[in-house]
C-alpha cells in the first residue's frame, strides 16, 4: 500500500463531493482513509491502482461514482517533435511524451505533482528501474528534443538542485540522486537535449536546472523513460489526466515522426455473461451499463472502453470486479456451494492451531514483508532483513518477530468490541545466531508463534497462564528468566525457557506487558501482554511407545 496526502478541499472541488460524503465515498471504492488533519487527509493507495497516487486520479473515480459519467479527455495534435535515438535501445528503450499547455501552478498543485512523480517511481517505476519522469519548463528550450546515449563524460550540464556544470560520470559519483540510482546506468547514459544541445535531463538520475517546475510555468513537457513501453503509456497517460483535470490542455508529441497518442481508450469484450455467472446475478444492459459508468468504463454496442491510465485491467474477471465493487459486495447474493465436500485438520502446527482457538484467540495472518515504522514503534529486538528494491516503503522490510504486525493490527481493529485476542503462526526472518542478536551476520527463515491480549485487566499473569495451558496440552514444561526487555514494563518482562529432560533449559522466546510507550507509538489506549515463541520447541509430542 502507498500512503498520499491530499487536500479534502481540493478533491471536493474536483469530484463535487461534499465533506460528509468524502469518508463513505472512499470506502466504497475501497480507498482506506487512515487520518484527517484539518484539510489534510491521509489515504492508503493499492499497488493496482497507480491512476490513484494523486488527489486529482481520487476526485476522478470519485466524480464517475457519483454521477455514473466519465469526464471527455481529449489530446491536441501533435506539433513538437522528439527523435528517439537507436543508442537508446540497449540503455532505456522505452519512451513517451506529450506537452501540457496552458497550466495554471499554485504551490498545493505543484506539491501534488510531486507527489504523484514520487509514489509512480516507487510502485509502478520499481523505484524508476521501469520507468522515470521528467517533468520540463518549456519556457527556456527549443523543440525539437532528442533522446539519445551518451558516454559517461561527453556532455556536461546543471543538475537540478545545482550550480555548477557536472559530467553524467560525476552526477552518478557526487550527486545524491545519481548515487541512489547509479545501478540503473550502464557505461552509456541516456539524455534529453533540446535543438541547441541543451540538457533536459539525464533518465532516469536527475533532471536539469534549466527547465526547473516552478509556479510561473506555464507550458510543461513530460518525459517518460524506461524498460516497460506498457508502464511508460500507462504513465504518461496518468500525469497527463491529472494536468487535465487541472484545467490544463494536453498536446500530442512526435516521436520518430508517429504521434505518441494520449487518451486512448482501451478496449474490452462486453461482460455481462461472465459477470452474471461469477456474481450469481442476473443483470441486464442498463444496469450493467451504469455500474461500468460508475467505475470510469463507457459501454459502446458490445465493447467497453476503458480509461487509458487505468493499470490494472487485464481481461474480463476485472471488469467484472469492478461491477461488485459499484454494487457493494454485501449486496452481491451468498448461495451455499452447490457441492458437498469433507475438511481435514490443518497439517502444519495443527495442534498449536487447535490450542490457541480452544482458549479463545482468533487468529491472524499478516505479510512477511512489513516496515521500519512498525519495526521501530515496537522496539522489536535484533536487526531486521530491507528489501534492497521495495516496491513500496509500506513493505520495505522483512519481518523478525511476528507481534510488531500484531500490534499493528490491533492499532487498526480499535473500533472492534473488547477484549481482543489474536494469534499468529508465520514465518519470520532472523539472524542465524538468534532472534535477539545485535549483530545481523546471515538471516534464516524460522516460524514463530504469537499471541496478545488487549483488554483493560490484560497482564502478565493472565498471558503466562495461557502460554502454560498451551504448553501443556503440547507435552512442554516451560520456565521464565525475568529480564527487563526493550518495549516491555520493567519488571513485567522475561524470557521464555523450555526444559526437555535432564538438559538445561533453553531459551526459545519471550513474554510480558508491553511499555505504555509502545502502546502510545501505535494509538492503543488499553493495556496488552503477549508472548512470542519459535514453533520448534513447542509442537506436540507423542508418546513413545515401549516393548
Amino acid at each position: 500500500m502507498a500512503l498520499i496526502h491530499v487536500s479534502a478541499n481540493t478533491l471536493c472541488r474536483l469530484s463535487g463531493l461534499k465533506p460528509n460524503q468524502i469518508e463513505p465515498t472512499l470506502t466504497s471504492l475501497g480507498i482506506p482513509l487512515e487520518g484527517e488533519e484539518g484539510d489534510d487527509l491521509s489515504l492508503e493507495i493499492t499497488p493496482n491502482r497507480p491512476d490513484w497516487l494523486s488527489v486529482e486520479g481520487v476526485a476522478r473515480s470519485c466524480y464517475a461514482w457519483r454521477t455514473a459519467k466519465s469526464k471527455n479527455y481529449k489530446a491536441l495534435p501533435a506539433k513538437v517533435h522528439f527523435t528517439a535515438d537507436p543508442s537508446v535501445q540497449n540503455v532505456r528503450p522505452a519512451f513517451g511524451s506529450a506537452i501540457a499547455r496552458n497550466v495554471v501552478i499554485d504551490e498545493e498543485f505543484l506539491q501534488s505533482l510531486i507527489q504523484l512523480q514520487e509514489k509512480l517511481h516507487d510502485t509502478l517505476g520499481r523505484g524508476r528501474k521501469k520507468m522515470a519522469i521528467g517533468l520540463h519548463d518549456m519556457a527556456a528550450i527549443e523543440p525539437p528534443f532528442t533522446y539519445k546515449a551518451v558516454g559517461r563524460e561527453e556532455v556536461r550540464f546543471v543538475p537540478l538542485g545545482h550550480s555548477t556544470p557536472m559530467t553524467c560520470g560525476q552526477i552518478l559519483l557526487e550527486h545524491e540522486k545519481g548515487r541512489a540510482y547509479a545501478h540503473l546506468v550502464g557505461e552509456k547514459c541516456p539524455l534529453i537535449t533540446d535543438k541547441d544541445g541543451d540538457v533536459l535531463s539525464f533518465p532516469p538520475i536527475i533532471n536539469g536546472e534549466r527547465t526547473r517546475v516552478s509556479l510561473s510555468s506555464r507550458d510543461l513537457l513530460i518525459d517518460c523513460t524506461g524498460t516497460s513501453e506498457e508502464v511508460v503509456r500507462i504513465t504518461v497517460n496518468i500525469l497527463c489526466a491529472a494536468l487535465a483535470d487541472r484545467g490544463a490542455q494536453i498536446e500530442e508529441v512526435f516521436v520518430n515522426r508517429k504521434p505518441y497518442e494520449i487518451f486512448k481508450s482501451q478496449t474490452h469484450p462486453l461482460p455481462l455473461k461472465g459477470a452474471n455467472q461469477l456474481l450469481g446475478l442476473q443483470l441486464d444492459l442498463p444496469a450493467l451499463t451504469r455500474h461500468l459508468a460508475r467505475m470510469g468504463h463507457a459501454v459502446s454496442g458490445k465493447q467497453v472502453q476503458s480509461p487509458a491510465w487505468r493499470a490494472d485491467l487485464l481481461g474480463e474477471v476485472d471488469l467484472v470486479e469492478d461491477i461488485a465493487i459499484s454494487m457493494g459486495y454485501n449486496e452481491l447474493p451468498m448461495p451455499l456451494p452447490a457441492f458437498g465436500s469433507i475438511a481435514s485438520s490443518q497439517e502444519t502446527h495443527a495442534a498449536l492451531h487447535e490450542a490457541a482457538l480452544g482458549l479463545g484467540y482468533f487468529e491472524a495472518m499478516s505479510w512477511i514483508l512489513t516496515n521500519q515504522t512498525v519495526i521501530s514503534r515496537s522496539r522489536a529486538l535484533g536487526p531486521a532483513l530491507r528489501v534492497s528494491n521495495p516496491l513500496t516503503e509500506e513493505f520495505a522490510t522483512l519481518r523478525p518477530w511476528l507481534y510488531p504486525n500484531l500490534l499493528d493490527i490491533l492499532a487498526h481493529s480499535k473500533s472492534q468490541p473488547l477484549p481482543i485476542y489474536l494469534y499468529e503462526i508465520g514465518p519470520v526472518l532472523e539472524p542465524e545466531n538468534g532472534p535477539s542478536s545485535s549483530s545481523a551476520g546471515d538471516f534464516v527463515q524460522a516460524d514463530h508463534f504469537s499471541a496478545m491480549a488487549m483488554h483493560p485487566k490484560s497482564c502478565f499473569s493472565e498471558i503466562w497462564a495461557h502460554l502454560q495451558g498451551i504448553a501443556q496440552a503440547m507435552g512442554h514444561e516451560l520456565a521464565l528468566q525475568p529480564e527487563d526487555i526493550d518495549g516491555f514494563i520493567p519488571g513485567r518482562g522475561a524470557r521464555v525457557l523450555v526444559k526437555d529432560g535432564s538438559e538445561p533449559a533453553k531459551p526459545i522466546g519471550l513474554i510480558g506487558e508491553i511499555h505504555p510507550e509502545v502502546l502510545q507509538a501505535f494509538g492503543l489506549e488499553q493495556p496488552v501482554a503477549l508472548f512470542e515463541l519459535g514453533t520448534e520447541w513447542m509442537e506436540e509430542k507423542k508418546p513413545t511407545k515401549k516393548d
